[in-house]
């Protein structure tokens, strides 16, 4: 039986595989509570990331390929995720008038205003999920380390 390691802060006591394995741990509680609260909305947290990178482009939209680069996902996978969204009136699609073979997705304007109620939902929920275990200040460190992880090429 392998031992689970002590629970410690101090990153000098932490495996590098054992980080590895904890960041991989929160990272599916974390998934699987978003798609707890974004069932009844029809979609997953994955397709909601896409959504919201979409609604996030404006009125103009996104070239697929920039969408695939900013979600960190490969053409074939985003492109099936897209057919999917589209057949639920979710996101739609439009050639670039300057050159036919572009792409642009857009968000259904019809499906903006249900975006907005998602967005609520999930923050409030995630929110009250995380809140029970870590303080709103030590959250806040989290995303702003985040963010500076982000930048590492």
């Amino acid at each position: 039986m392998i031992s689970k390691p002590k629970q410690t802060y101090d990153i000098a006591h932490i495996t590098t595989y054992q980080a590895g394995v904890l960041q991989a741990s929160v990272n599916r509680r974390l998934q699987k509570i978003s798609d707890g609260i974004l069932e009844p909305f029809g979609i997953s947290k994955t397709q909601w990331l896409i959504i919201g990178t979409v609604l996030d482009a404006g009125k103009k939209g996104i070239r697929i390929s920039e969408l695939a680069e900013q979600v960190s996902t490969t053409l074939p996978y985003l492109t099936n995720t897209i057919n999917l969204l589209e057949s639920k009136k979710m996101l739609s699609r439009k050639t670039d008038e300057e050159d036919s073979r572009s792409k642009y997705v857009t968000v259904n304007p019809k499906f903006i205003p249900i975006t907005k109620e998602i967005e609520t939902e999930l923050r409030n929920g995630l929110r009250q999920a995380v809140y029970r275990h870590v303080d709103p200040s030590e959250f806040q460190i989290y995303v702003k380390v985040l963010f500076k992880l982000e930048s590492i090429d």
